[in-house]
């Protein structure tokens, strides 16, 4: 009787920064065993993956699944079924649901459906305003916390919002004692109040394009990122900054980190693709992205950010509305849902980036896998591909083509912002825990799969 369940042969792993030519093995949830090629013992079954290539499962910590609450837009069932055929093996999601996830009876709740649902690993991310509930939060093994500085119409909380830097602080103190991260979506909502009513005054019209033009712009990001780094030295927090997509706000980053802050940082998929061209084309689908590929300058500091390490982390802030809600974007963003689904397409789109040369491998799986899993305190058991790790892993054929389509898509709304788009590099297979989740473009895996992620408590260690 064979010792192993499964024999990946004949195809290239990542290991280390590595593309190698090793057969890889998997036995009770796990990896096993890595040998030469074609040198190790039998197995249950052999998956011939010639010319493919065994990358570790994504660990993506910016998910919205809109469970409970808004489940006519995603629930943990098909965001689950979503991420198996991007690539994604497990997913974080954050608390602003209905009711949003503010106290340990409500993440409770989340969590016991969840683990009815989803089809692959997940956490949860909750709300990090109450001072009197973080710690009890943290007890019950919350994944982490988040804080939003951006306010208005759902998806933007203003329940779950918190701008005053004094109490900023002291959340960001009682976060601190749990170790667990601290997550801010950083804003700096007065600027972006006071541009809007100029902006109105000026004859503007209320749509998608002026509330892109206003959101993106650098001071609105900037001036956020330097108040908090400033909470962040005082308080000592793990602190997690998502949507860093500003150049100068990366540029201070940059320099926390090398002053020895506690700081990661994450950018989206969106922000480095989704410009004018598809703002055009797909109106309000692509909001609040659609101007910043244009910028030269912001281009070019996120790519160097990417090179230098400045970026821990992409966050797909898969975020799906129906096209009917993302549309009453051209009558007024202000009162309008924003966002869209990232998961069908997720890993393709990315892989594609490898192609032209804007991303290498290594800082790919780093941003993807690794990095991700180091800021949960669950590297090396996620996010890498060695011995005793979970068999958590996604086989893609990089060099195939295809146009990406709105048709057959798991995400519940039925869309995506990249269908049209041609791209190369194609996920083939995604395996959680040893089960293969998804093959060919096909979920086959099943709910209940998926287990939850809890948090660890920890320094900093990237």
């Amino acid at each position: 009787m064979a010792d192993y369940d499964i024999c990946f042969r004949e195809g290239r792993v990542y290991l280390w920064g590595q593309l190698l030519d090793i057969d890889l093995y998997v036995a009770e949830e796990k990896i096993a065993l890595l040998c030469r090629r074609g040198e190790g013992p039998s197995a249950k079954q052999v998956i011939s993956v010639a010319g493919k290539i065994i990358l570790p499962g994504v660990i993506d910590l910016h998910a919205h699944t809109r469970d409970p609450g808004y489940t006519h837009k995603e629930d943990f069932f098909t965001v689950s079924q979503a991420a198996a055929v991007g690539g994604v093996t497990t997913w974080v999601d954050m608390p602003n649901v209905e009711p949003p996830t503010t106290t340990v009876d409500l993440f409770q709740e989340k969590k016991a459906r969840a683990e009815k649902l989803s089809l692959v690993d997940f956490g949860h991310f909750v709300s990090g305003v109450n001072l009197e509930e973080i710690p009890r939060l943290a007890a019950a093994g919350v994944t982490g916390f988040k804080i939003f500085q951006v306010s208005g119409a759902y998806p933007h909380d203003p329940r779950l919002a918190l701008n005053d830097e004094g109490k900023l602080l002291q959340c960001f103190r009682a976060i601190a004692k749990t170790g667990l991260p601290c997550l801010v979506h950083p804003f700096n909502q007065s600027l972006f109040d006071f541009f809007s009513a100029e902006a109105f005054a000026q004859g503007k019209p209320r749509n998608h394009v002026t509330f892109a033009e206003i959101y993106t712009r650098e001071v609105v990001w900037k001036s956020a990122i330097a108040s908090l780094l400033a909470l962040q030295r005082e308080s000592g927090v793990r602190l997690h900054v998502v949507h860093t997509h500003a150049a100068r706000s990366l540029r201070l980053l940059r320099e926390a980190k090398a002053r020895g802050q506690s700081v990661t940082v994450e950018i989206d998929p969106k922000y480095f693709h989704l410009g004018r061209k598809d703002l055009e084309e797909k109106g309000p689908q692509v909001c609040p992205a659609g101007f910043i590929p244009e910028d030269r300058e912001r281009m070019a500091e996120i790519w160097r950010s990417f090179h230098d390490g400045t970026i821990d982390n992409i966050g797909s802030d898969h975020a799906p509305h129906t096209k009917e809600e993302v549309e009453k974007q051209r009558s007024d963003a202000w009162a309008a849902a924003m966002g869209n689904p990232q998961y069908d397409h997720y890993l393709s789109v990315l892989l594609n980036d490898v192609h032209e040369g804007k991303i290498s491998f290594a800082n790919l799986v780093r941003c993807l896998s690794e990095n991700p899993a180091r800021i949960l305190g669950i590297f090396p058991r996620k996010g890498g591909l060695l011995p005793g790790s979970d068999a958590d892993l996604v086989v893609v054929d990089f060099e195939r083509e295809r146009v990406l389509s709105n048709d057959g898509l798991y995400t519940k709304v039925q869309w995506s912002p990249y269908a049209g788009w041609k791209v190369k590099g194609v996920p083939e297979l995604t395996m959680v825990r040893g089960k293969i989740v998804a093959e060919g473009g096909k979920v086959i895996g099943e709910p209940a799969h998926g287990r939850f992620i809890p948090g660890v408590p920890q320094e900093m260690n990237l």
